[in-house]
């Protein structure tokens, strides 16, 4: 199901559940037996996007870590918006994750090793074929390894007109893909006339596309901004990684009244500890997680030993999970569907926090982005949004 939330101020919310489908694990999505409705769906979520890009005027800066869509409709839609924009002048500007046609690119982009999304290849071979005019600049991002391991460009972003009155900005946890529109649980963000927050990330860009490699890129990209009647905190990773990890922690911390969580995995300590303390506060605590994904981290938890740092993360794992509730995706196959519960955010009373971030220590080492939102009416449409999944995929399942 794709809906539109109400607008709060200049913030438009959007929020993506898996279309109502049967999914066979055994086939590719272009195989699916329900294919018409998932492109319908995903249909709704590009419109949003075409929408966006439409309405540049000067300039459009593309950040995107995994960029798939499927031939004909969703493909056209996307690739003649951002034909348009360059046709009329706008200077285009596209960064993507270097993806490496490779099966071991296929192990690199597995969550464990990478602290992102799982992530089949393809990304580069779709913007090769796309016929993208010459006016639009492409370029790769070079993942590498910022230790302990691999680290990826997982930002998903668009920051329109920057330097005007009007600039915008488009931000959330979908990636650009069918799966990612389609069946998987993702929120996108539309802020218009937000000059600040478009500086922001602007600066984030222009420091992967100067560099063209991770390392220090967001450093000292932190702060606060007005988006109307609401006020928001950002920050970006890897620059600011460990400050983005503690403003989650401390976000939950702070609530006095009700927590919700959507967020594929759970395993950054400071926010296993801070949800925890809450739980153990007598706080309302809800949500929804990847039942795959988090198997996965649970299983090198309970490997690690008893000597380790995971016995305690996976000790207060087993608290936490007793108030959330799985998806049960399909696990993560380079040829299969991707359905997995995606979302990346938390609601603590009024305050919402989204984007690229995944919940884990090593996403701050990542290139991503998060953005804090203190809006009680925003917070409300995402706690509902999160309720409805908890009743979709089921009611609270003891540890796995």
């Amino acid at each position: 199901m794709f809906s539109a939330g109400a607008a709060v101020g200049n913030v438009q919310p959007y929020f993506l559940t898996q279309a109502e489908v049967d999914l066979d694990r055994s086939v590719p999505l272009e195989q699916q037996p329900d294919l018409q409705q998932i492109t319908g769906q995903a249909l709704q979520a590009a419109d949003v996007l075409a929408d966006f890009i439409g309405g540049a005027t000067q300039a459009l800066d593309i950040a995107i870590y995994d960029f798939r869509l499927l031939d004909g409709a969703l493909t056209d839609t996307i690739v003649s918006a951002v034909r348009a924009a360059a046709g009329r002048g706008v200077a285009v500007r596209l960064a993507y994750d270097k993806v490496q046609e490779s099966a071991d690119a296929v192990t690199l982009k597995a969550f464990a090793g990478a602290g992102g999304d799982p992530a089949p290849v393809g990304t580069q071979s779709f913007i090769l074929a796309a016929g993208l005019p010459p006016a639009v600049q492409v370029r790769p991002i070079e993942e590498e390894a910022i230790n302990p391991g691999h680290q990826i460009m997982h930002q998903k972003y668009m920051v329109r007109d920057q330097g005007t009155p009007d600039a915008a900005v488009l931000m959330g946890s979908a990636n650009f893909t069918t799966d990612a529109w389609g069946i998987q649980d993702n929120n996108v963000l539309v802020i218009t006339r937000a000059p600040d927050l478009s500086a922001a990330y602007e600066q984030d860009f222009n420091d992967l596309w100067t560099t063209q490699v991770l390392t220090h890129t967001g450093t000292g990209d932190i702060g606060n901004v007005q988006l109307g009647v609401a006020g928001a905190g950002y920050s970006f990773a890897p620059g600011e990684g460990g400050a983005t990890e503690d403003a989650l922690a401390e976000l939950i911390a702070s609530a006095q009244t009700s927590i919700r969580v959507a967020s594929m995995v759970i395993s950054s300590g400071k926010i296993l500890q801070a949800l925890a303390d809450q739980i153990g506060a007598g706080r309302d605590v809800a949500g929804v997680y990847d039942g795959p994904e988090m198997r996965n981290i649970v299983d090198d938890w309970q490997k690690a030993g008893a000597s380790s740092i995971s016995t305690g993360h996976l000790a207060l794992w087993e608290t936490i999970a007793q108030h959330l509730v799985a998806k049960p995706s399909i696990p993560f196959t380079a040829t299969g569907p991707h359905n997995f519960m995606h979302n990346k955010v938390v609601v603590a009373d009024a305050t919402i926090a989204t984007g690229s971030f995944n919940f884990s220590a090593n996403a701050t080492r990542n290139a991503e982005n998060v953005l804090r939102i203190s809006s009680a009416d925003l917070a409300g449409q995402y706690t509902a949004y999160i309720d409805g999944l908890v009743s979709r995929y089921g009611t609270a399942v003891r540890p796995a």
